[in-house]
């Protein structure tokens, strides 16, 4: 009998910024700071550093600190290992993986997001709910972020 790992976390969203934008949003601590964590660190590059924290006391909890890039494709992909959350990070350690893909749709761009390498189980199963949850908020802010700051530029350049 076959373990059964739970499926991934898909998210797909149209976020009216070209590439480059939505990229420097991924790789970016100033911009990462504005919608996803309140610390970043991030070395832009194979092996590098992708840290978030949201507890800055304490930088050992609360975070993704030991989190690395796998993959990193200048305005199309980038991939990394993930940490659970402090009630899952027993279960999930840093074995999951998210991959952001990037793709042109005139002015805007396609963001394919994916969080896999689900473990079976119940703990599994309540630390992917809870992260399917988080990165679904976590994305809302992203696309309202980027796009309201194009309005905010917008109107300073109106003047």
């Amino acid at each position: 009998m076959s373990m059964m790992h739970s499926p991934d976390i898909d998210i797909q969203v149209v976020i009216d910024r070209p590439v480059d934008k939505v990229f420097e949003a991924w790789i970016k601590p100033e911009l990462l700071e504005q919608w996803l964590a309140r610390k970043a660190r991030v070395e832009p590059a194979p092996g590098g550093a992708y840290e978030m924290f949201w507890d800055i006391e304490n930088p050992a909890i609360n975070s993704t600190q030991g989190c690395r890039i796998a993959d990193i494709v200048p305005n199309a992909e980038l991939s990394f290992n993930w940490r659970g959350p402090e009630p899952y990070s027993s279960v999930m350690g840093c074995a999951t993986r998210v991959f952001v893909r990037l793709e042109p749709r005139g002015a805007s761009t396609l963001l394919r997001f994916v969080h896999t390498g689900w473990g079976a189980g119940q703990q599994w199963e309540e630390a992917r709910l809870w992260m399917a949850e988080t990165w679904r908020k976590a994305i809302e802010n992203l696309k309202s972020f980027l796009e309201s700051s194009e309005k905010m530029l917008d109107n300073l350049s109106m003047n």
